[in-house]
Formats: C-alpha cells, sequence, structure tokens
C-alpha cells in the first residue's frame, strides 16, 4: 500500500470514528480497529507519528467544524 492509499484509507477510518462521537456514539472496536491502522502504518514506515496527527487533527475538523482543543470546553459545558 503507498502512502497516499494508506492516508486516504486512514481518513475513511476516522471521518467513520469521529461521526460517531459526534453523534456521542462510542464505538470502542472502531476506535481500536483506526489505533491499530495507524499503528501498522507507522511500523511499516507508510507514516510517520507527525503526519498521524496531523490527520487525525484535520479530519477532526472536517466532522466537528471546530479543533479538538476548542471542543473540549464545549464538551464539558454540555456534560
Amino acid at each position: 500500500m503507498n502512502k497516499v492509499n494508506f492516508e486516504r484509507e486512514c481518513s475513511r477510518q476516522l471521518v467513520d470514528y469521529f461521526q460517531l462521537l459526534h453523534k456521542n456514539k462510542l464505538d470502542t472496536e472502531l476506535k481500536h480497529r483506526v489505533q491499530g491502522f495507524i499503528n501498522a502504518g507507522e511500523f511499516l514506515g507508510v507514516i510517520t507519528r507527525a503526519e498521524a496527527i496531523k490527520l487525525m487533527n484535520e479530519t477532526y475538523l472536517t466532522v466537528f467544524g471546530m479543533t479538538n482543543v476548542q471542543r473540549k470546553p464545549r464538551k464539558a459545558e454540555i456534560k
């Protein structure tokens, strides 16, 4: 698998996970699957940790319309 295909698949998995999270539905199995996929990509040298974090942050912003840091205070208010 090349880098572009890996990032595309990783992004797809992250979107699926974040969309469920956005609906307040936690899918721990999917979370672990995504984490494992990212770890495998790092192990195989397809993606670096910094690139993975960047991809996660970009996908999070796409799904939630704000960064994880921006969402934390809002999430705390809801609870």
